[in-house]
């Protein structure tokens, strides 16, 4: 396989002998283009969307805005809810434009509906953390 000028896709000379060389030989033959040019731009696209958006901002309404965006997205991301009780984050979601965005995620494999998912309440989560479901004598503040 030969690059070719002007960012083209390569092309081969010849057919790739699998019979002799296997499928680790095709997979060596094609290893140094590097990734295929739409999968750079869907890992590239959204860090590249949101600097094209935070530069827009800061042209339009000055460098406050987006500094003012990061400071409430990092609010936003700390809040949570109690322990048990599903947090969506709804503010961040409306803040960085996500909840207009509607993908496998948004539908498939919430936790909430999988039969196999213990169900914890938040006496149970809140035990566990302050250490009371052990056994007693055996806690943070015993004396053994």
């Amino acid at each position: 396989m030969e690059p070719t000028a002007g960012g083209e896709m390569p092309f081969m000379r010849m057919p790739h002998d699998t019979m002799r060389l296997g499928l680790p030989g095709a997979k060596a033959d094609v290893s140094h283009l590097g990734k295929h040019p739409v999968e750079l731009i869907q890992e590239q696209g959204p860090t590249k969307d949101v600097a094209e958006k935070r530069a827009m901002l800061a042209n339009l309404y000055g460098i406050a805005m987006p500094a003012r965006m990061d400071i409430e997205s990092q609010i936003l991301s700390r809040q949570r809810r109690l322990p048990g009780l599903p947090s969506s984050r709804l503010g961040l979601e409306l803040l960085t434009g996500d909840i207009d965005r509607f993908g496998f995620e948004s539908y498939l494999d919430h936790p909430g509906d999988r039969p196999d998912m213990p169900r914890m309440d938040l006496h149970s989560v809140m035990e566990a953390k302050m250490g009371l479901n052990q056994m007693p004598g055996y806690g943070p503040g015993s004396t053994r």
